[in-house]
Parts: structure tokens; sequence; C-alpha cells
């Protein structure tokens, strides 16, 4: 196998590993969303409960349903955190890659990683 056909095999599994890492992130951004609006949620109906009588028990559920909903965005932070590290290594592995084979398409050369400068670019690769 020539050198550059291996080149070539690696850039491949350096795309799929790219995809699969920027599509666990999406995944976990949503879930992410799903969890901070049910904390909000949650927050809501412990301020309505406050004003009624006699609800102690609901009031106790809401704040265990709320702990319960904010120990579930922790984890889902953390694992966002390293799926956003297996992108960011991903990245750097195509961008090599891309330097030696000269260009894949889809990677502009001498362009930034936008999750290193915070930008709102598309990471899209073709």
């Amino acid at each position: 196998m020539s050198e550059k056909a291996d080149l070539e095999r690696k850039a491949i599994q350096a795309l799929r590993s790219y995809r699969e890492a920027l599509a666990r992130a999406e995944e976990l951004e949503q879930e992410e969303a799903t969890a901070r609006k049910e904390v909000f949620e949650r927050l809501n109906r412990l301020e309505i409960s406050k004003g009624q009588v006699d609800v102690s028990a609901l009031r106790w559920e809401v704040i265990a349903a709320g702990q319960a909903a904010i120990s579930r965005l922790s984890e889902i932070r953390a694992a966002l955190s390293e799926a956003t590290a297996k992108l960011d290594s991903a990245y750097r592995v195509v961008a090599a890659l891309d330097q030696e084979l000269g260009s894949i398409s889809g990677v502009e050369k001498g362009k930034q990683n936008p999750l290193e400068t915070g930008s709102e670019e598309s990471t899209d690769i073709v």
C-alpha cells in the first residue's frame, strides 16, 4: 500500500471520527437544553407552590425532582466537555492529515479550529 493511500485511509477514518464526535456533541447540547428547561420548570413549580397552604409534600417532591434535574444537567455538562475534547482531537487529526495530503475536500487551509476561537462558524467537513 502506498504512503498516500495509507494517508487517505487515515483521513477517511479521521473524518468519520470527527463526524461521530460532532454528532455526539450536538446530541449532548440538545440534552443540556432539555435538562436546563426542566430545572427552570421545577423552579417555577416551587415558586407557585410557595403561595399555597398545605402543600409541603408537593414542595418536597418538587425540590427532590429539581435536585435530580440539576444532577442530570451536571452529568450532561461533564459528558459534553468530554465530547468537545474528542471533537477537538478529531479536528486536529484531520487538519494534520490535510497538511500531509495537501488537501482534503472541505478543510480550508490555514483555518483555525473553531472550537479554540469560540467561532460560530460551521465545523462541518464534507
